[in-house]
């Protein structure tokens, strides 16, 4: 099972002897390990019930001895081993582990945790027959945005799609410094039940340096230098490439919208809403469609996508396959003798 599903059957009083958490995002592990504690065993008892060790400075015996404990003024005790991979490296250890596998006590939750697991050696071959299975590895791109935004209903807000998108562009898909960054966002909108893109633009944004605003900001108004700039800038700073394509996606779309709306006799506040853009910025979006014919737009989404295909199918430099989709959303394509050299 995910994360997710594992902490609601922790939740509904589903406690298991053997569980292993897998996988390379460690803020879904501590997320894991959170839910079993807080729903096995009660904090009044937790030193006499609890055990953290580590698989580089313990060895299988003293694991074994823990686990085997029974608890005290409580009805379970948890065991939790980080860096499994590091415990059981000799066939003695491994076969004393596995002895304990196959009957481990009731009373215990053995909580083994291990970033890599080979599911087709010892220990992991046992724990794959008789353990709880949990998968907490980083989610893909397009995951993100709703994470962010099942994480902020959780804590009894909401937040826009957009805010979702640009919350991830801003810090990228590490789960931890996400919700670092939402726990800034609470603090910030105060009794405000609805968090915007603006919101994130103004507390993520202001501390991350350029932005991806600031970027369509300048192809808005065709500074080439001023965008190549910035682009540079966001990508030395971590920024996701892929992510820099999608906002700047988003931005084509809303000047595209634009113009079918600007033949129809809607006011700016009509526009604005149906654009999807706070009436604050609506006007600087008019002023950067009147710089740009319905060619040049899809001329633009012909440079994003040819730079996504590129960037996914092939091993160039990113900073220079998003310098050349600049360019030739700004000024068109360039001649192939020219391709090469920087604007």
């Amino acid at each position: 099972m995910n994360a997710r599903e594992f902490q609601a059957s922790v939740s509904a009083g589903e406690a298991a002897s053997l569980i292993l958490l897998h996988g390379d995002e460690d803020f879904l592990v501590d997320e894991c390990i959170q839910a079993i504690l807080e729903h096995t065993v009660d904090k009044g008892t937790r030193a006499f019930n609890l055990d953290v060790v580590y698989g580089s400075k313990v060895d299988v015996k003293e694991v074994v001895a823990l686990a085997s404990a029974f608890p005290m003024m409580s009805e379970r005790r948890v065991v939790i081993v980080k860096e499994l991979e590091k415990l059981a490296s000799s066939d003695p250890a491994k076969e004393l582990l596995s002895a304990y596998l196959q009957k481990p006590l009731e009373s215990t939750s053995l909580v083994l945790v291990s970033l890599q697991p080979d599911f087709r050696k010892k220990p992991f071959t046992d724990l794959k027959k008789r353990a709880v299975l949990v998968e907490c590895k980083g989610l893909y791109d397009n995951q993100i945005p709703d994470w962010v935004a099942q994480r902020v209903r959780q804590l009894g807000k909401t937040a826009e799609p957009d805010a979702c998108r640009l919350l991830q562009a801003y810090v990228g898909n590490s789960l931890r410094a996400l919700q670092n960054e939402i726990d800034k966002l609470f603090i910030f909108v105060g009794e405000k039940k609805a968090i915007s893109g603006e919101d994130v633009t103004a507390v993520v944004g202001a501390s991350k340096g350029y932005t991806v605003f600031e970027l369509q900001n300048a192809i808005g108004r065709k500074d080439l230098k001023e965008a190549l700039t910035i682009l540079q800038a966001m990508l030395q700073s971590g920024q996701s490439p892929q992510m820099v394509i999608v906002m700047l996606t988003r931005f084509l779309n809303q000047l595209w919208k634009l113009g079918e709306l600007r033949s129809k006799n809607l006011s700016d506040s009509e526009m604005a809403r149906e654009v999807g853009v706070h009436p604050f910025f609506f006007r600087q979006l008019v002023q950067f469609h009147n710089g740009f014919t319905a060619g040049q737009i899809e001329r633009g989404y012909r440079a994003l996508l040819e730079a996504d295909t590129v960037l996914k199918s092939t091993s160039r430099d990113p900073s220079v396959v998003l310098d050349m989709m600049i360019y030739a959303m700004i000024r068109g394509q360039r001649e192939p003798e020219e391709a090469g050299r920087p604007a």
